[in-house]
């Protein structure tokens, strides 16, 4: 046999095996907040792989400013493209963007493309030196708009297209992305993080560049990428979530606040409709929370932030069992004040996340590892094949259920008290794991929580205040002895 030929052979072997340990679709994302690569590098390898997550979003990765009190908001403010920030150096970027590929997951970067900075000047991260709208060897105040509008170019009327897009976001230099030069820039940015393996980006502020502007941008890019835009939509504005579909996706921004509302309110016919106004589930990004929202309106949103922890926890049972849209899960850290950045090391960099014996250290949050997270994810995953609803039921305020055909069954109770009934699911007759059970193992499909379903497709339920009941049709599970 000639050596080309063993070459071939080996390498139909590797793609064999890679589709072995990939085999199962991948349904979830996760945005880890202020992460340091290494950090992002590690999760992938010991979590969001083997639990079966698509991709991970991290934090901007350029060069940002410097301002006291180091807040949150540096991360989107170019001083440079350069890759230097406090969640690592370009070659921890590249190692991380491989280790997660190896595992199956992939690089998601948060890219902010439209403006630069909204501070009088400075030295970046790393240490490159500009001024508002001169960035040596980048950009010059020709390269930015200056709408003339408002005593300061700031955005003040969100109903005027023309200020949106041409006038500064909160004082942030606003590129000119109609011209030739900028466009040649930020795509020469977007390529640098696709040659490191980058699979897609989060487009912060899209809602105030052009769609037309954005497609001039990925058309010089080297090879395709999963995009979705940062839309934040007001119905009674200008800006369409309908003008960014034909080049990406779109974030679902109401969304959260439509999930929130079901809950707090106890309208589950709210999350029944929870689709409704919205594009369609394949252009949706769905989150319960993120960055911004937890900041901006904690008021309407659930977050792990918050007080109303169990109902947070629901949401994101919600979320993963509702068949519409992909879901983006969320982790960062607690904080006092609206400006408070991440916990930081004496040379400016994210501290660990993990301590030495692999345990969340505050105030970093890791809401994604709660317990009933893992468990689905693998639900999303393997549900997949049915992304329809049977046997919807509600009492019209804060219980439900629902199947995802024969793969999958859900029960909620966010109610004050316990909940008891015969529900009707899709079924078929036998014994099930409740995977939410704080005792189920979703690597060895462990529990001791079992359920049985009945000949005519029944499961009776007792389910406590504030809990769920989540069913999947998996491999047999192994019960423990209790």
């Amino acid at each position: 046999m000639s050596l080309s030929l063993w070459a071939r052979l080996l390498c139909f072997a590797i793609f064999v095996t890679s589709l072995q340990v990939h085999a199962a679709p991948r349904t979830v994302f996760v945005q880890l907040f202020e992460w340091s690569w290494a950090d992002v590098a590690n999760e992938c390898e010991n979590y969001l792989g083997p639990a079966g997550f698509s991709a991970v979003q991290v934090s901007p990765p350029h060069e940002h400013i410097m301002w006291e009190n180091t807040p949150w908001w540096e991360r989107y403010q170019v001083a440079s493209y350069n890759l230097n920030s406090r969640s690592g150096n370009e070659a921890e970027f590249a190692d991380m963007v491989r280790r997660c590929q190896s595992v199956g997951v992939d690089v998601y970067a948060d890219a902010v493309i439209n403006h630069t900075t909204g501070i009088p000047g400075g030295v970046g991260f790393g240490g490159t030196a500009f001024t508002h709208y001169d960035y040596p060897g980048l950009y010059s105040h020709k390269d930015f708009h200056h709408c003339g509008r408002n005593g300061n170019d700031n955005i003040v009327d969100y109903s005027d297209r023309y200020e949106i897009q041409n006038c500064e976001l909160v004082d942030l230099a606003d590129l000119a992305t109609e011209t030739e030069y900028v466009r040649d820039r930020l795509a020469a940015y977007l390529n640098k993080l696709l040659d490191l393996g980058v699979a897609g980006f989060r487009i912060d502020a899209a809602k105030h560049i052009p769609a037309q502007d954005l497609a001039a941008i990925y058309s010089r890019l080297k090879r395709s990428a999963y995009i979705y835009h940062e839309v934040i939509y007001d119905p009674k504005g200008p800006i369409q979530y309908s003008e960014y579909l034909p080049y990406g996706d779109v974030m679902a921004y109401d969304y959260p606040r439509a999930l929130a509302g079901g809950l707090r309110f106890k309208d589950a016919e709210r999350l029944h409709r929870i689709a409704e106004g919205f594009p369609d589930s394949k252009d949706s990004i769905v989150f319960a929370t993120n960055h911004d929202l937890e900041r901006h309106d904690a008021s309407s949103v659930l977050s792990y932030n918050g007080t109303e922890h169990r109902l947070y926890r629901l949401a994101q049972v919600f979320m993963l069992a509702w068949p519409y849209g992909y879901p983006q899960l969320f982790s960062g850290f607690k904080f006092d004040n609206f400006d408070q950045g991440p916990p930081l090391t004496s040379e400016m960099k994210s501290q660990p996340v993990f301590d030495q014996n692999g345990k969340c250290v505050a105030p970093w949050t890791c809401e994604h590892r709660l317990p009933e997270v893992a468990a689905m994810v693998d639900f999303r995953n393997q549900t997949d094949k049915a992304f329809y609803i049977s046997n919807w039921w509600s009492n019209g305020k804060d219980q439900l259920s629902f199947s995802r055909g024969s793969f999958g069954f859900v029960a909620m109770n966010y109610s004050d008290s316990q909940m008891q009934r015969d529900f009707a699911t899709s079924l078929t007759p036998g014994t099930y794991c409740n995977i939410v059970s704080s005792d189920y193992n979703p690597r060895t499909k462990t529990c001791t929580d079992s359920w049985t379903v009945t000949n005519r497709g029944y499961v009776h339920a007792t389910i406590p205040a504030m809990s769920a009941v989540v069913l999947l049709k998996t491999s047999p599970f192994k019960t423990r002895k209790k």
